[in-house]
């Protein structure tokens, strides 16, 4: 072999090698990120639970709000009742 073929060789093999570390190193890249990766379904199923939760706290507010509203009335109707009358009548 001549000296040049030796030489292209050489710098092949150093191509070659890099090119596989840079390879093995994407790859356990990629395991690293497939253990943290949820799948799709998990999180349509995590936001259909979430979207439901929401809506019982909302429909639980709305429902304190009118308890609340009719409570106020109740309160105020007691209190005209109790209240003096005026005088002149």
């Amino acid at each position: 072999m001549e000296k040049q073929d030796i030489e292209r060789l050489a710098k092949l093999e150093t191509d070659i090698k890099a090119m596989r570390d840079l390879i093995m190193n994407m790859d356990s890249k990629l395991d690293i990120w497939n253990k943290t990766f949820v799948p799709r379904n998990e999180i349509n199923k995590m936001f259909r639970s979430r979207d439901k939760e929401i809506n019982e706290l909302t429909q639980d507010m709305e429902k304190m709000r009118k308890d609340i509203a009719n409570n106020y009335q109740d309160s105020t109707t007691k209190w005209e009742h109790c209240g003096p009358k005026q005088y002149g009548s």
